[in-house]
């Protein structure tokens, strides 16, 4: 046994804590760089998409979906520079909700939950994307909401009024499951929030260009470069901030109200739902003035700057939620690690190659059933 330098807990001798995750070599503790729990190969600040995104992949597993981002990415700009608009932006659509739906069936999240669960969360992303969509086609004409075109009374609908109205349409879905005890993890709340707002904006994207793309024919005229750029942000750029801020957001519902009480205000104000909310607002009010009134390019940076900040307040959260159920896990049998494959005692991080063990499939639910039940808080207020 040796004593982690990070938690001060006695842990077993290998190369990370079971507990909390930290480097227990020499050179890596006196740097005091710390890896992202869901991936303790890269940096919890680094922004990643899809360690972010998909934490409970086996390493082997990421490249795979990296791959199939990108050549999702290079379909899109494929079809924008052919001049098949219509079916770019169709692409563009559905190539993040298709990557989520793969996500989910590959490592099988919820495999002792109906999946029924995520499904009325997907769902309700489209239902409510589809609602966004015609309210900001009455807003402006399906041209102006589509490509971002700015009037005095766009500059306040699309770019204020329906940023409001899609985090609040987007959150309702997750929250409906706030209440079941079985989902009780941080991590839970930030994949309802993700799936619900990938399923919107796709939703949303194609209610919004319905009518340009059946009135305008298979090869509509217009320059290929503004195509190219737009379909990119609505491709990547858009989907991924939005999903990131409603993660997070998702997230926080999730540590204030499912996470013990001494726990709740480890992230500051950001860990408050509704500072959360408003913070979301505000990102996507952003981006929705950029594209109104900004040159397409600079709108574009404008998306891309804001997905790393949303990117690194995602993994922020993620990262602190998995360190806290560390704390309310105890030592159990070895079993095989999901993620490099070698044997590690049952606890919160594998002995051997530092990945959360509570962020791989099939783990997550074993260690919560194993687990004694959290003790009823003091009348104190104290857990």
């Amino acid at each position: 046994m040796v004593t982690c330098d990070d938690c001060g807990q006695e842990v077993p001798e290998g190369h990370f804590c079971i507990r909390c995750g930290n480097s227990l070599a020499e050179e890596m503790a006196r740097t005091g760089h710390r890896g992202f729990a869901a991936n303790p190969h890269e940096r919890v600040n680094r922004p990643r998409i899809v360690s972010t995104f998909f934490p409970q992949l086996p390493r082997t597993d990421m490249r795979t979906f990296r791959i199939a981002l990108l050549i999702g990415l290079v379909v899109v700009v494929l079809l924008t520079v052919l001049g098949l608009f219509p079916m770019a932006i169709v692409a563009s659509a559905v190539l993040t909700p298709l990557l989520f739906v793969l996500y989910l069936y590959d490592v099988d999240v919820y495999e002792d939950d109906p999946m029924s669960v995520i499904a009325f969360t997907m769902l309700w992303g489209v239902a409510a994307g589809i609602a966004a969509g015609f309210i900001a086609k009455s807003f402006s004409s399906p041209g102006a909401a589509l490509f971002g075109e700015s009037s005095g009374s766009t500059t306040v609908q699309l770019g204020v009024v329906m940023p409001i109205i899609s985090v609040v349409l987007m959150i309702i879905g997750p929250l409906f499951l706030l209440g079941r005890k079985v989902f009780n993890d941080v991590l839970d709340g930030a994949t309802f929030g993700g799936a619900a707002a990938v399923c919107f904006a796709g939703a949303q994207l194609l209610t919004v260009s319905f009518s340009t793309l059946t009135n305008s024919g298979l090869r509509p005229v217009g320059a290929v470069t503004p195509w190219v750029i737009r379909v990119l942000e609505l491709a990547i750029a858009a989907p991924v901030l939005s999903a990131a801020v409603m993660s997070a957001t998702a997230a926080a519902f999730w540590l204030r109200f499912r996470s013990p009480i001494r726990d709740r205000g480890a992230l500051g104000p950001l860990g408050h739902p509704a500072v959360a909310m408003v913070v979301a607002v505000l990102v996507l009010i952003v981006a929705a003035q950029a594209q109104l009134h900004l040159r397409d390019f600079l709108a574009l940076i404008v998306y891309l700057i804001l997905d790393v900040v949303a990117l690194i307040w995602l993994r922020r959260v993620l990262h602190l939620g998995l360190l806290q159920e560390a704390a309310e896990i105890q030592t159990g049998p070895d079993i095989r690690c999901a993620n490099c494959g070698a044997m590690t005692p049952r606890h919160s991080f594998c002995i051997n190659c530092g990945v959360s063990l509570l962020a791989l499939p099939n783990a997550r639910r074993a260690d919560r059933r194993a687990a004694p039940p959290p003790a009823e808080p003091l009348p104190g207020g104290e857990a």
